[in-house]
């Protein structure tokens, strides 16, 4: 399975995107802003980024774009309680590999991280 990082400022969703990826075989670890993200040393072994867009401090679209410059490579999926079409637009536009809205369904969110971590070169 795969190594994913949430980044979301929620506690409740952060551990309970842990819990269901811990349950599915991945590994996981929950951050709780982007700058704690970047400030820790497991950037170079990420195989999927899960992001929240509305953060203090640095946004998630903020967070995707240095993802972009420093791990091109690294996959991210949006899971969002701001789940407008502009945002929208823009995080696929930014090259998300998936966006959802809060809730998200479960299937739906493992399918997809499953599939960006397939489709990864790592």
């Amino acid at each position: 399975m795969a190594f994913v990082v949430i980044v979301d400022d929620d506690s409740n969703v952060r551990y309970g995107l842990q819990n269901l990826l811990e349950s599915a075989g991945h590994e996981a670890v929950g951050y709780e802003s982007a700058e704690a993200f970047l400030n820790d040393e497991a950037l170079p072994h990420v195989e999927c980024v899960v992001l929240d867009i509305n953060m203090p401090g640095m946004s998630g679209l903020d967070l995707q774009r240095v993802l972009a410059d420093r791990s091109p490579a690294t996959p991210v999926v949006f899971v969002s309680a701001h789940a407008d079409p502009d945002t929208r637009k823009q995080a696929l536009a930014g090259g998300a590999f998936a966006f959802f809205g809060k809730p998200v369904g479960e299937d739906n969110l493992l399918e997809s991280i499953a599939a960006a971590v397939e489709k990864d070169p790592q």
